[in-house]
This record gives C-alpha cells, structure tokens and sequence, in this order.
C-alpha cells in the first residue's frame, strides 16, 4: 500500500469514527456530512487504486513487448537445427501469450485487490525465471551446435589434406605416364627407323650366305616363322669359329639345313633338331635329304610334354629324345613356339645345361619378345658359368658356358 492509500484509509476510518460518534449523540446533519466525506474518500481510495492497476498494466504490456523483441531477435538464429528453433519458438510464444492474459486479466480485474496483484507479479516473476531457464538451455543448444559445426570444420580441413594428397599422387602418376608415353614413343621411333633399313640388312646376309654354301636343291625360305638371315649368317660363323662337335637345334626348319652345311663344310660335328609336330619332322627330313644333309642333321620327333622344375609347370620336348646327348657344344633354342605355354622355351637351359660341353654356345633366338628376355635373364642368374657374350644379332642373343 502507498502512503496516499495509507492517509486516505486513516482519514476514511476516522470519518467513519466520527459519523458513528454523531449518530449516537443524535446530530445526524453532522452524521450525514461526515458519510459524505467517507464515500468521497473511498471514491479516492478507488481511483488511485485504478491508476496503479493502469501502471501495472502498462508496465506489463511493456514487458510484453520486450518479450516480442526478444521473441524477433531469436527468430534471427536461422542456422540454428530445426528441433532448436521450433523449441524457441514454441517457449517464447507461450510466454508472450502468458503475459497478454495476465495483461487482460488485470484489466479486467477493475477492482480486485492488491494482494492479487501481488500475486500475479510474482507468478509473472516465476515465468520470468522459467524462460531464463529456458533461454540458458537454448544458448547451451547453440554452444553444441558451435561445437559440432567446429567438428565439421575439422573434418573438411582433413578431406581437405586427403584431396590435396591424392591431387599430388594423380599429378606424380600422369607424370610417370607421359614419360612411358615419351619412352615408347621413342622405341617406336627407333623401331621405324630401323624398319626403313632391315630389308637391306636382311638381303645383304642372304647374299652373304648363298656365297658361303653350294646349295645342291632350292634352299627353305628365310623370314617369319624361320630364323632370319642375319640370324643365320651369325650361326655359321660361330660354326666355323667353334667348330662343335655336337649341335642341338630346338626346333627344325631352314636353320636345320644351313647349319647343316655348315657342319658339312668343316668337315666335322653332328647336329640333333627337336621337332614336336611330325608334319614339320617329316618336311625337315625331306629338306635334308633333298640337299643330301641327312648323314649330318637327325630330326628327332619330340612331343610336348608336361615337365617339373622347382615346383612348377612348364610345356617343353620330352626329355626321353635327348637322354643320350651328352658335350652339346652349340644349343640353339629357337623353340617351342610361344603359343604352346608361357615361357615355353625357359626349360632347354635348365634340362640341357648339365648336358653342355665347357665353352659351349647357347643362342636364342627372338629376344626382341619379352618371354624370351626374361628367360634369358633367369638363366644368367640360375646358371653358374653362364655370360653373355658381347656379339649376336637383334633377335638372338648368343650366352657362353665357362664352368670354375
């Protein structure tokens, strides 16, 4: 209660005293007077009692409308989860609508008394304290969405480095592809170029050959399947140079007849061709004895057969067509064909090898294949006492066995 409600209920209290007093000493003149001024100040009493009412109110209404501002200001956090903001949302709603009703309340309240405006004060206090407590939860909300969204800054930053790591590993691989692409380009080059010359190559070898041989009956094409004249040419001389004893051929053709006269002309050595198909066993047989060769080249029909070493499996001759050689001392491998296995010519060296005479040549022939280098290669490695000799041709490469 004010200090004006305060005065105005004494005075009202002491006219009231004094109205009793008058209306027992029987002045009712005075008695009336003094009810007159009572009602008067009552009616006082009542307005003020209004006017405070209409400042509350409007002091209510001005928390209200704070509340709308602060209901706006939060409607600003749109980055905020859904679940967040609709709870926001939904809590300060709810508080503006309880603070217009109690407005409403007091207004139409007109007269009640004091007390329940007291009352209402505090249940507004109270509401009050629930949506601090519901804006406290509401900044913690945002605190860990802050902390998630830095979580998400973190693993961007770490696809960040792995995109930037594997941009460099792209960036190293087209490098090493464009160099192969160069390191091809120049074989291929190199391998243009020498296709511009071979024809002359391989014709001055053939006119070498047909003076070094008095050819009795037409001598077998050169070229393609068979050994090339360069390749030939190579074989005689280290016919005339070695002068071997025994000769092993894997594989028969044009070479079998060559280097039958080779052997014919030094006057010495036997040479042994492994064939596995008969029809080019028999067309062989037939070359020598057209050429009258047969008593210096033996075509030996040697079927492909399945053959162990060190655990694995390779298609070769049967070994049963060469158990009774023995001091081999030119090997000429220049079969099986590619297509009946992969490395299919590894095993002549392996299977031979015990059989070679000291200072025996081994000469291989297709070199320019991949199979065929990486038999050469393994053969160098697994084979002690076996070099590589500095002369061959393009397409044979020519090794020397030296045991300790």
């Amino acid at each position: 209660m004010t200090g004006r409600q305060l005065v105005v209920s004494v005075a009202a209290a002491t006219l009231g005293v004094a109205t009793a007093i008058a209306g027992v000493a029987g002045q009712t003149d005075v008695a009336v007077g003094a009810i007159g001024l009572l009602l008067a100040g009552l009616l006082i009493l009542v307005v003020d009692v209004r006017r405070r009412q209409g400042e509350l109110a409007r002091r209510l209404k001005r928390t209200a409308e704070r509340q709308l501002h602060a209901n706006r200001r939060l409607d600003r956090l749109q980055t905020l989860p859904r679940h967040v903001e609709a709870a926001t949302q939904r809590s300060l709603a709810a508080l503006t609508d309880e603070f217009q009703v109690a407005a409403g309340r007091i207004e139409a309240a007109g007269e009640g008394t004091l007390s329940g405006i007291a009352q209402e004060r505090l249940a507004a206090a109270e509401r009050h304290l629930e949506l601090t407590e519901r804006v406290d939860k509401v900044i913690a909300d945002i605190l860990g969405v802050s902390s998630g969204v830095a979580s998400v800054r973190d693993g961007v930053s770490d696809t960040t480095d792995s995109v930037a790591d594997l941009r460099r590993e792209v960036i190293a691989s087209l490098d090493e592809a464009s160099k192969a692409n160069k390191r091809r380009q120049v074989t291929l080059r190199e391998h243009i170029d020498k296709l511009g010359y071979e024809p002359v190559r391989q014709v001055q070898a053939l006119l070498q050959l047909r003076d070094r041989v008095t050819a009795r009956a037409p001598l077998p094409p050169t070229g393609g399947w068979a050994m090339e004249p360069t390749a030939i040419l190579r074989l005689l001389h280290l016919v005339e140079q070695s002068r071997p004893a025994l000769v092993v051929e894997c594989g028969s053709g044009a070479s079998t007849v060559w280097l039958a006269y080779a052997l014919e002309s030094i006057g010495q050595g036997q040479l042994v061709a492994l064939e596995h198909d008969e029809r080019y066993a028999e067309q062989t047989r037939r070359a020598l004895d057209e050429h009258g060769l047969s008593h210096v080249a033996e075509v030996r029909t040697a079927p492909l057969s399945e053959i162990d070493l060190d655990g694995q499996t390779f298609t070769w001759y049967d070994p049963g067509a060469v158990q009774d050689l023995k001091d081999i001392e030119l090997l000429l491998v220049d079969g099986p064909p590619r297509a009946s296995g992969p490395r299919a010519r590894y095993p002549a060296v392996p299977l031979l090898g015990p059989r070679l005479a000291p200072g025996a040549r081994v000469v291989l022939d297709d070199v320019d294949r991949p199979e065929e280098q990486e038999a050469a290669e393994a053969w160098l490695a697994e084979t002690p006492g076996l070099a590589r000799e500095a002369s061959g041709t393009d397409r044979s490469a020519v090794l020397v066995y030296r045991p300790a």
